[in-house]
C-alpha cells in the first residue's frame, strides 16, 4: 500500500465512524483552545504592562499609600487614584531625598460639563504643575501646561476638545466652562479657562488622557476636600543609576506606610503572573488532552474490533503489518491534525473577541499555534500507538474466521 491508499482509506475509516471521531476531536479542540486563546490574552496583558511601563519611565518611580500595594503593581488606576493618602508632609520628605531629581502629586475623581445643551462626563485629574517635566511623552498639541500660580484652569484631552461624535469642536483656548463634581454627597461647581489641548495619547495608568481633563492639583485639592492629601506621588530620578539607592532609601525613610514602584518591581511582577498564568494553562491542556487521549484509545481499540475481518482480508491480499500500523496511525493523527488546527483557530477567534471587549491587545503567535498544533498530534499519536501496533500484529487466518 501507497501512502495515497492510507490516506484514503483513513479517511474513509474516520468518515464512517464520524460520531465517535467528532468527541475525540471535541476534546483535542477543546485544550488547544484554551491554551491559544488563554495564552494569547496572557500576552496581551504583558503588552499592555510593558505599555504602561513605557508611559512610567525607566527613572520614574510611584510611591502610593501600602494598603494600595496589590492595585499599584497592577497598575489599577480604578483602584489607586481615588483615594488620598499620601500627605504634604510625606511629600516634602519625597522632594528632599536625595537623588530625587524631581516629583509630581496625581489624584482623580469624576466630574460633569454641558456644552451646548450636551452633558459630558469626565476624569477629572489633580496633577503638580511638573507633570509636563516627567511625563515628557505628553504633550501639547496648542496653548500651555499650567505654572506654580495658576488656579482656576485647565488643560484637556484631545477627545474633550473634540469629541468623536462631534463635527466640530466644543472647547478652544481661552475657552471657559463649568464643571460640577459630588463631594460627600454634595454637588459643587466651578468655572476652568482652557489653558492648553493634549495631543492624542491614549492610556496612562489605566486611565484614557484623551477623556480627561487636568487641573491644578491645588485646586482639586480645594474641590474635592482632599486635605492636602493626593493618590500617589511620581518621582523623577534623572540618573538611571541610582534608581536602586533612591528607591531603597525612600521605602527607608517612608517606611511601612507606603510602597514605593518601580518598573523592575512591575516587570517582576508581571513575570510572576504569566508564570502562574501558564501554569494554569498548562494543567487545563493535559487534563484536556488526557480525556481526549482516553477518548481516542476506546474509540481505536473498538475501531481494531470491528473492523478485524477487514484488516486479515487486507494482510489477506498483501497487506503488510507495516501497512495496518500506518493506517491506523494516521488515523489518529488526522483526528489530532482537525482537532489541533480548528483548536487553535478557535482559542485566537475567543481570545480577540474577549480582547476587544476589555480593551486588551491580543496577538495572534503563530510560534504558539504550530506548537500547539504539535503537541495535539503528539497526543493522538501517542495514544492510538498501541490499537494500532495490536491490529498491526493481528493472523490474517484468525481475523478472518472472527464473527
Amino acid at each position: 500500500m501507497n501512502l495515497i491508499d492510507i490516506t484514503v482509506m483513513s479517511a474513509e475509516g474516520l468518515r464512517e465512524r464520524k460520531g465517535r471521531v467528532a468527541l475525540n476531536v471535541m476534546g483535542i479542540l477543546i485544550g488547544c483552545a484554551a491554551v491559544t486563546g488563554l495564552i494569547s490574552l496572557a500576552d496581551g496583558m504583558n503588552i499592555q504592562v510593558q505599555d504602561q511601563l513605557s508611559v512610567i519611565g525607566a527613572n520614574t518611580l510611584i510611591v502610593v499609600p501600602h494598603e494600595a500595594q496589590e492595585a499599584a503593581m497592577s497598575l489599577s488606576a480604578t483602584q489607586i487614584l481615588n483615594q488620598d493618602g499620601v500627605g504634604w508632609r510625606d511629600r516634602e520628605l519625597i522632594r528632599n531625598t536625595p537623588g530625587v531629581s524631581d516629583s509630581c502629586e496625581f489624584s482623580s475623581g469624576g466630574g460633569q460639563y454641558t456644552i451646548k445643551s450636551e452633558t459630558y462626563t469626565t476624569k477629572v485629574l489633580g496633577v503638580g504643575y511638573t507633570f509636563m517635566d516627567i511625563n515628557q511623552d505628553v504633550k501639547l498639541a496648542v496653548g500651555r501646561v499650567f505654572t506654580r500660580g495658576d488656579k482656576a484652569v485647565v488643560f484637556i484631552g484631545k477627545n474633550i476638545a473634540h469629541p468623536t461624535d462631534e463635527d466640530e469642536p466644543v472647547l478652544g483656548l481661552g475657552d471657559r466652562f463649568k464643571i460640577s463634581v459630588r463631594v460627600r454627597g454634595e454637588t459643587k461647581e466651578i468655572t476652568l479657562r482652557v489653558l492648553g489641548i493634549l495631543e492624542e495619547h491614549g492610556n496612562m495608568f489605566g486611565l484614557n488622557l484623551d477623556n480627561a481633563i487636568f487641573i491644578p492639583f491645588r485646586t482639586y485639592d480645594q474641590l474635592f476636600e482632599q486635605g492636602g492629601s493626593c493618590a500617589i506621588v511620581q518621582v523623577y530620578v534623572e540618573e538611571a543609576k541610582d534608581m536602586d539607592t533612591v528607591e531603597e532609601t525612600l521605602s527607608d525613610r517612608l517606611g511601612d506606610d507606603y510602597f514605593v514602584v518601580s518598573p523592575n518591581a512591575a516587570i517582576d511582577v508581571q513575570k510572576q503572573v504569566t508564570g502562574t498564568i501558564q501554569s494554569v494553562l498548562g494543567g487545563i491542556a493535559a487534563i484536556s488532552m488526557f480525556v481526549a487521549g482516553i477518548g481516542i484509545v476506546n474509540t481505536m481499540t473498538i475501531s481494531v474490533s470491528e473492523r478485524t475481518k477487514e484488516i486479515g482480508t487486507m494482510k489477506a491480499i498483501g497487506a503488510k503489518s507495516t501497512d495496518i500500523l500506518m493506517l491506523f496511525l494516521s488515523e489518529a493523527l488526522y483526528t489530532g491534525l482537525i482537532g489541533g488546527i480548528v483548536g487553535s483557530s478557535l482559542g485566537f477567534v475567543i481570545g480577540k473577541t474577549v480582547g476587544n471587549y476589555i480593551g486588551m491587545p491580543v496577538v495572534v503567535n503563530i510560534p504558539l499555534a504550530i506548537g500547539t498544533v504539535a503537541f495535539a498530534l503528539l497526543t493522538s499519536v501517542v495514544s492510538g500507538a498501541n490499537p494500532a501496533w495490536n491490529a498491526s500484529k493481528m493472523n490474517p487466518v484468525d481475523a478472518l474466521r472472527k464473527e
